[in-house]
């Protein structure tokens, strides 16, 4: 559908929201905190056409979409063209919501935890369990104060406990998730390592991988990698593909049949088994088993020179 926006706000230095509206003012579907929505960017953007946002603010049908996008200086065109070219009353294609990320409390204590720009999924959600009428705490880490955003409208909800960590040193994570209790549940978005030390702690004091909830966002790519050849064994494709490109994106690119849904590690359905070479793993979502039998294509990648996979 075509959207219009309606209004830009700065929420510090990085962090820009969009305020989408339907051109002739009719109300936009429903979603649910943890949708997001798909905007496919002008062909001018060099990283690609489609970039994925969460949607903040109050859930349900509205005549308003809001979503805030960060500055990201490593962009090679997604976020600096939203920050630097996109103006007001201008025109963007968009699909959803998508719900990919679903809210799902228990009736125990109830935890969010995010790292960056990963408060706005849990934006979204302290917003729901506030109307809700149900207590929760709400971590929110950042670097540095003044990546902290959004904080007035965080500090209005009333059944929110607001926990705030500003620093380089990320904060002691076994003193916030605590032993687990029953009907307890945990959501967090934010970057890989983060979620990944949270699932590792959370086991540590007896979370459940059914109560921690993850959705994570940031580049898998590292300043190690180097390029790796992919060969698929069942149907003879071999590509080689280069830092920047996941595998998933270059096996897409020459017509290999593969499975696949969210391309951030987090779902598990571009799972495929590694005949020979090194994985290396970069998803948040597979399990020790999982990880020993295959790895993740959107998101992983090898420290071999080359991969075989059963495909």
């Amino acid at each position: 559908m075509k959207l219009i926006v309606h209004q830009l706000l700065r929420h510090g230095a990085d962090v820009l929201e969009l305020r989408l509206r339907h051109p002739q003012g009719q109300v936009l579907p429903g979603w649910s905190a943890g949708a997001h929505l798909r905007l496919k960017l002008p062909v001018s953007c060099v990283q690609g056409l489609e970039r994925h946002y969460s949607l903040i603010g109050a859930q349900g049908a509205a005549e308003e979409y809001r979503i805030a996008v960060l500055r990201d200086p490593a962009s090679r065109g997604g976020s600096l063209w939203i920050h630097e070219q996109l103006t007001q009353g201008q025109a963007l294609d968009v699909d959803g919501p998508f719900d990919s990320f679903p809210l799902q409390a228990g009736q125990g204590r109830t935890v969010l935890m995010a790292g960056g720009i990963g408060i706005t999924p849990m934006h979204a959600m302290a917003h729901a369990l506030n109307a809700a009428g149900q207590p929760f705490e709400l971590h929110y880490l950042a670097r540095s104060e003044d990546r902290l955003v959004m904080l007035d409208e965080l500090r209005a909800l009333q059944n929110a406990h607001l926990h705030l960590h500003a620093g380089s040193t990320p904060p002691a994570l076994d003193a916030l998730l605590g032993a687990f209790s029953p009907g307890a549940t945990l959501h967090a978005c934010g970057p890989v390592p983060l979620l990944n030390a949270l699932r590792e702690r959370g086991a540590a004091l007896g979370w459940p991988a059914s109560a921690l909830h993850f959705e994570s966002f940031g580049a898998r790519t590292q300043t190690g990698d180097k390029p790796i050849r992919v060969h698929l064994a069942q149907s003879g494709i071999e590509v080689d593909v280069q830092p920047g490109t996941s595998i998933l994106d270059a096996l897409i690119a020459a017509d290999a049949f593969v499975a696949y849904d969210c391309k951030r590690g987090e779902c598990g359905q571009c799972h495929s088994r590694v005949l020979e070479g090194r994985p290396l793993h970069r998803d948040v979502c597979l399990s020790p088993a999982q990880r020993a039998e295959g790895l993740c294509t959107c998101v992983g990648w090898a420290s071999s020179e080359s991969l075989t996979l059963d495909l």
